[in-house]
């Protein structure tokens, strides 16, 4: 029989019908696979957009609060991917971000701050007496060393009070406004004289700030109202002093630091001592001003010079030494009038006595120098080459051992300790 498109048709469609079932479980096969493949494509999706979601929150939240030790290393805590993405608790049960333990929100994060500028609501006034431990030495109002009473106080450690960097306010307070803040007298912490101390917990370091001064009182007041806050977060027991220069001899910075540390001596016994200048103030309160292990150029990036060492061996702004290292180098010279010099002959001697230079990190030792109100009464010292010629052997018959000075009055005010002297080139003639 001849075969026409007509009946070729007609035998197709009869032996594809006896094959529809088997069409149809395959068929059904393929949109199956297809379907699976669609909703784990956007499970997927969904899953890594989380993902993507907590890691931004996480590098957010490091940026603002990331708890770092003053020697620039990042400390881990966790914050639970649920406590701020709660759609993908199943999801992340078992991840975690390394993020400050404290800085569970961006929330908590916008709270610290205001520690800077608020008084301490009296949180140092009980003592915890529940624990047992060993008697301890604490520090008491006059700065020697006591035995307390609450035999049972450990030493502090409140990394959680700092804040990581910190607001620069370059405008003039009043005193009077800094006082009210500031000052036990009106509810606040600092204690007259320009001290403090935990009440909570011993101090690591006892700690004088010594200031060399003359005619920068602008300044000064916004370095207190700056650094007060600053080093009550970091529970030290501190007082800050301002050593100030009377007279018309040339401005000496390195014997107005050594007289600091006499006369610091004589109201307490300090084992720390950071040396600044007036017009410096730190970007980041992580930036340690309690005991360094050895001799601590803190002020490595001043925005002054682009937040750039200006060479290896600086050792100027502010520095920090434990009190047996400072007089192993016998201090500073007491040689250099006027501006400049002095720090450098301080890095010689300290490579002189073997000491390890250390410094924190570029993004810790940040400052800003005050630039308003600058006064500088003379200029660079003529004679400050010729003695950075013979630095170490000079070391042992100029400094702490050979410093003169006249006392004329010493003033303890609601924030601060003002020693003024006297302190002429006559003296080492």
């Amino acid at each position: 029989m001849e075969r026409t498109p007509l009946r070729f048709g007609l035998c197709l469609f009869f032996k594809m019908s006896k094959l529809r079932p088997l069409l149809w479980i395959f068929a059904a096969v393929i949109v199956s696979i297809v379907m699976m493949h669609i909703l784990f494509i956007r499970k997927y999706s969904v899953r890594a957009s989380a993902i993507h979601i907590i890691q931004s929150l996480k590098v957010n939240v490091h940026k603002e609060t990331s708890d770092i030790d003053p020697h620039g290393n990042t400390l881990n805590g966790h914050l639970k991917v649920e406590d701020v993405l709660p759609e993908v608790k199943q999801e992340a049960k078992a991840q975690t971000l390394s993020v400050s333990s404290d800085s569970s929100s961006k929330g908590k994060a916008e709270e610290k701050p205001q520690m800077a500028t608020e008084p301490p609501k009296n949180e140092g006034e009980k003592s915890d007496t529940s624990k047992e431990g060993p008697v301890t030495k604490a520090a008491n109002g006059d700065g020697k060393l006591h035995s307390d009473s609450s035999a049972n106080k450990e030493l502090c450690n409140k990394k959680n009070q700092l804040v990581g960097p910190v607001a620069i306010d370059q405008t003039i307070p009043e005193i009077e406004e800094i006082v009210k803040k500031y000052s036990a007298s009106h509810g606040g912490w600092v204690e007259k004289g320009g001290k403090w101390e935990p009440k909570d917990c011993v101090p690591k370091a006892k700690v004088a700030v010594i200031i060399p001064f003359r005619n920068r009182e602008r300044q000064l007041k916004i370095f207190l109202r700056h650094m007060h806050p600053v080093l009550y977060r970091q529970s030290l027991f501190y007082q800050i002093f301002v050593i100030e220069q009377s007279g018309d001899d040339p401005f000496n910075r390195a014997g107005l630091f050594n007289i600091g540390f006499k006369e610091a001596l004589k109201t307490a016994d300090f084992n720390c001592f950071v040396f600044s200048d007036v017009d410096l103030l730190p970007e980041d309160d992580r930036n340690s001003y309690g005991c360094p292990t050895s001799p601590r150029h803190m002020s490595v990036a001043i925005d002054k010079f682009d937040y750039r060492l200006p060479y290896e061996g600086i050792f100027g702004g502010v520095g920090a030494f434990k009190r047996e290292d400072f007089e192993k180098i016998n201090g500073f010279s007491n040689l250099f009038w006027g501006w400049g010099g002095e720090d450098d002959d301080l890095y010689a001697r300290i490579r002189a006595r073997g000491f390890k230079l250390t410094r924190p990190s570029m993004m810790i030792g940040r400052y800003t120098m005050i630039k308003i109100f600058h006064f500088q009464s003379h200029g660079a010292d003529p004679n400050r080459m010729n003695l950075l010629q013979n630095s170490a052997s000079r070391m042992d018959s100029d400094g702490l051992s050979t410093l003169k000075y006249t006392l004329r009055k010493r003033l303890e005010l609601p924030l601060v300790t003002v020693v003024n002297v006297v302190l002429s080139k006559s003296m080492y003639q």
